[in-house]
């Protein structure tokens, strides 16, 4: 019975960990207050570009190319929700902007493992972002 208990909880340490975000927008020189607000600038851009652009085409049938899609595209096309469609189509271009934006400002994007010891850290809705 020990042997379980043990077990299941180094799975649930190991599906923890496995929920962090895969990348932070990291400023040596920023607080964790001053990237959020970058961040939120940045996003409230993102939003409005994407949703200018989703206005402007028509996306209404086509998912994104990302291999999640099985089938022709003519069966993709035939089968796609168009409010799903508009929603990932919105994402991409939400993430695309965000991540022009940020670099805009001088963050760099480090991997999970690249955060320096002693940051505050944050999730966001794209990532995350770390400061002093």
């Amino acid at each position: 019975m020990r042997a379980l208990a043990a077990l299941c909880t180094m799975m649930m340490l190991a599906l923890a960990g496995c929920s962090g975000p895969s990348f932070y927008w990291h400023h040596p020189d920023r607080s964790l207050d001053e990237a959020q607000a970058d961040y939120l600038a940045c996003q409230d851009q993102a939003r409005q570009k994407a949703a200018d652009i989703i206005n402007e085409q028509h996306y209404d049938r086509l998912p994104p190319a990302d291999g999640s899609a099985s089938g022709s595209l003519t069966e993709r096309a035939r089968y796609a929700n168009p409010g799903e469609t508009q929603d990932a189509w919105r994402g991409r271009y939400e993430q695309s902007v965000i991540t022009e934006c940020m670099k805009t400002k001088g963050y760099l994007r480090l991997g999970a493992d690249g955060v320096p010891h002693g940051m505050r850290t944050k999730k966001m809705d794209y990532g995350a972002i770390a400061g002093q």
